[in-house]
């Protein structure tokens, strides 16, 4: 499976941990800016000697207490994540990357306005992207039959070929765009489409990690939406391990509560379902994901 290769190595049960990198390090030095020992730093999150084995060994703490202890540092998620495998800043991106990014993070403030700065200016290999991001932007605005027709070219410009990321987001957003008209059947289709390309191994070069953490935890909600728990809760564990694997925090609140409300209703699930919800939380929280914990306080 291309997002989701090494399960074993990346174990996620609920009282599992998360391995930054270079954690001890940076915890070390930010309590240490804010004149803060190790006993106060721990008081009411965890013991004196977890602190003492976090930073002297790089020991995983628990999601729990790593989120209580950056949010006592004041420390954000990506401080200890790093969130770009394979691109160490923001100018080695393109500014197609860059609008990529925030129109998935739905960020779409002034992206209309960056987008025809680049009329004209595109080669044949940013078409493709440039139409994902403008079909991304119709869908976003409940623009579904130009959403639809857009992500058809997207797929024309791709050939519909397997090993491209855009194919898959373009299958993606269509089936989002027939959700969105009350579709499921079709919207299911779409879907199914990108969990079979997973499973038959199919191998995507010019994926990143936010985008193979956008269609895990967009398909994880749909599939809840659409009642299908076996699915979300299979496409939510693929994330979390994906994202555990190559240590990135992307959508992780959203993937914990994806997994929650999947196993919700199931009385076998009891504790998975406390815990990916207590996850879910704090994770939102910590992100200051309010729209998630608006979801998370009508529960």
């Amino acid at each position: 499976m291309w997002w989701y290769s090494i399960i074993d190595k990346c174990h996620n049960d609920i009282d599992g941990s998360v391995l930054p990198l270079f954690l001890g390090s940076i915890i070390y030095n930010k309590r240490r800016e804010m004149n803060l020992t190790q006993i106060e730093l721990a008081n009411d999150i965890c013991t004196q000697n977890t602190i003492s084995k976090i930073e002297k060994h790089n020991t995983a703490p628990t999601v729990n207490i790593l989120i209580k202890i950056c949010t006592r540092l004041d420390l954000t998620l990506n401080d200890v994540f790093s969130d770009f495998s394979g691109k160490s800043s923001a100018n080695e991106e393109s500014l197609l990357d860059v609008i990529e990014r925030d129109v998935l993070l739905k960020n779409i403030e002034g992206i209309d306005t960056k987008l025809s700065e680049l009329e004209g200016k595109l080669t044949n290999n940013d078409k493709k992207q440039y139409e994902l991001i403008t079909g991304v932007m119709d869908y976003w605005n409940n623009n579904y039959d130009a959403s639809l027709f857009t992500m058809d070219k997207v797929l024309q410009l791709t050939k519909s070929n397997k090993s491209d990321i855009y194919t898959f987001l373009s299958d993606l957003f269509k089936g989002l765009n027939y959700l969105g008209q009350g579709h499921t059947d079709r919207a299911q289709y779409y879907f199914q489409m990108i969990v079979d390309s997973v499973d038959s191994d199919s191998k995507v070069t010019n994926a990143n990690d936010l985008e193979i953490l956008f269609i895990c935890k967009t398909l994880a909600n749909s599939f809840n939406e659409m009642r299908l728990h076996d699915q979300s809760y299979r496409i939510s564990r693929w994330g979390l391990n994906y994202a555990c694997e190559k240590h990135v925090s992307y959508f992780l609140d959203e993937l914990n509560y994806a997994a929650a409300i999947a196993v919700e209703n199931n009385a076998d699930k009891e504790q998975e379902y406390q815990g990916y919800s207590n996850l879910a939380y704090y994770l939102a929280k910590a992100g200051n994901n309010q729209a998630l914990l608006n979801v998370i306080g009508t529960k």
